[in-house]
């Protein structure tokens, strides 16, 4: 893995910023930078809200007919699409679950929030093995501190235990994936790969299942590439960097992307593993 490291630290020799990394090809080759940090999620943390709804309705804790109601409270800044509707809209709980990750939407994720209960929640991530993950309230971007935290490694186990299909039963692991593959936006995991790639009738990309994340100074993003070869997990998160040319981080993004590239390219290369 020294050789690929190597790719990784090349990139990374005039960023003025800071990365962090974790990497597994599944098979028992993992690749770490800076994965034990704990960092600002952003969206990202709205991975773990699903998990704790998959697995209330699994053990019939919550209800699939549940019908949540946008009110004011939730209204928040940001993307997605309900904070431009009037308050009193209902929706059922999985079109909410839904709009929370396929377009990120901010006040789906605080009805969601709302509706599962932050305790539930935290639970739910300490149950799983994420110690350094945490959701502290509602996103409101008013205010300056982080409503969320985790790690890289962290981000990187959601998705291991969910190939896996290590959540408490199988159909949790399936039920996320569908959703997840849905996802607008792929940021740097997916769009590292050739988009041309992507779409074309090829069987080497089976999906792309990631959800991305950002703030002021904070660029995220993570999932599963499943291929022909087997599935993998990549998560980079890019933070404190300078954005110099007032681009919206797309200095960032371009990074990522290399970084995606670089491991997205070994792991076809080797048939489905990071290192010989």
């Amino acid at each position: 893995m020294n050789d690929l490291k190597q790719l990784i630290e090349n990139e990374l020799i005039n960023f003025n910023g800071e990365v962090s990394i974790y990497a597994s090809d599944i098979k028992g080759h993992t690749l770490e930078m800076n994965s034990s940090e704990v960092q600002n999620p952003a969206s990202c943390i709205k991975v773990f809200i699903l998990v704790e709804l998959m697995r209330a309705l699994y053990f019939k804790e919550k209800n699939l007919t549940d019908t949540l109601i946008y009110e004011e409270k939730y209204d928040v800044i940001g993307s997605g699409v309900l904070h431009l509707l009037s308050p009193g809209v209902e929706l059922s709980v999985i079109n909410v679950a839904t709009l929370m990750m396929v377009i990120s939407d901010n006040v789906a994720i605080n009805m969601m929030i709302d509706y599962l209960g932050i305790e539930r929640i935290n639970q739910t991530i300490r149950e799983i093995g994420c110690t350094n993950t945490e959701l502290y309230g509602l996103f409101d971007y008013s205010h300056s501190k982080p409503f969320s935290k985790t790690t890289a490694s962290d981000y990187a186990l959601v998705f291991e235990k969910i190939i896996k299909k290590e959540l408490w039963d199988f159909s949790i692991s399936n039920q996320i994936i569908a959703i997840m593959k849905k996802g607008k936006y792929h940021e740097m995991v997916g769009d590292g790969i050739s988009k041309t790639l992507q779409k074309s009738n090829s069987e080497l990309i089976h999906y792309v299942a990631t959800k991305s994340g950002k703030e002021n100074q904070v660029r995220n993003d993570g999932g599963i590439v499943s291929t022909k070869y087997g599935d993998y997990v990549l998560c980079i998160f890019i933070h404190n960097f300078n954005d110099s040319y007032n681009a919206n981080g797309e200095d960032v993004y371009r990074l990522g992307r290399k970084i995606s590239n670089i491991f997205f390219q070994r792991y076809i290369a080797l048939q489905g593993q990071f290192t010989k």
